[in-house]
């Protein structure tokens, strides 16, 4: 990896936007200084940090002059400032694919997801029964059209690993950490173990899981 003492990247651990910027930075190769805060004391809501985003949202990317806040930006930030290897496809097709995959991911998937995994990492399955039992459905839906493009093509995108990949994967494995819980088996999600349910999508996680940098972006506390 490059190295350079002037990138920082403001994160929470768990959280699948810092995740996706994390694998960004790791595909392309670029050393950082990693800058964690506590999502359990706010640390994100501090005068300290809100100096830095005004906002108290992570993640944040701070190179040289530049401070760049939310996902996307940053990744768009990443990919003009380091080209090499793209993030959003090498053509004008592979760059709709690309973007029409990370805006599916955000309009049926995210929401859904966070409705069964809040509950659940919060030890309040049984009182959410009905919230996580309304967002199953349309999960396992959004899953089983995601199996079906992995069918045909190794990346959400097509043949090239591009951040409609970095930007999915940290939401599909919420949902497994959270399904692979105890209290979640009365739910009867079907999600869990994804191989069982979704070989395909399996197997193209341990692609992403097999990419150099992928164990320094893990998520510190899932270790």
């Amino acid at each position: 990896m490059s190295a350079t003492s002037e990138r920082e990247l403001y994160f929470i651990s768990g959280s699948p936007p810092c995740w996706t910027a994390m694998l960004a930075m790791a595909m392309k190769g670029l050393a950082y200084t990693p800058r964690r805060l506590d999502n359990a004391k706010r640390e994100q809501k501090s005068p300290e940090f809100l100096a830095v985003n005004p906002r108290g949202q992570v993640p944040v990317l701070v190179e040289g002059g530049n401070t760049v806040c939310e996902t996307l930006a940053v990744l768009a930030y990443l990919d003009a400032a380091h080209p090499a290897p793209p993030l959003f496809g090498s053509s004008p097709a592979e760059t709709a694919r690309v973007w029409q995959t990370i805006s599916e991911c955000d309009a049926y998937l995210r929401g859904p997801v966070g409705q069964i995994t809040r509950p659940l990492f919060r030890g309040k399955g049984d009182a959410f029964a009905e919230q996580i039992a309304e967002a199953a459905g349309p999960v396992r839906d959004e899953l089983a059209r995601l199996e079906t493009q992995l069918s045909a093509q190794l990346w959400l995108a097509g043949e090239t690993l591009s951040a409609a990949d970095l930007a999915t994967y940290p939401v599909v494995m919420q949902l497994l950490r959270a399904a692979g819980r105890e209290e979640a088996a009365p739910h009867a999600l079907q999600v869990y173990p994804l191989a069982e349910h979704f070989p395909n999508l399996a197997a193209w996680a341990g692609r992403i899981e097999a990419l150099p940098g992928y164990d320094e972006a893990y998520p510190p506390h899932w270790k």
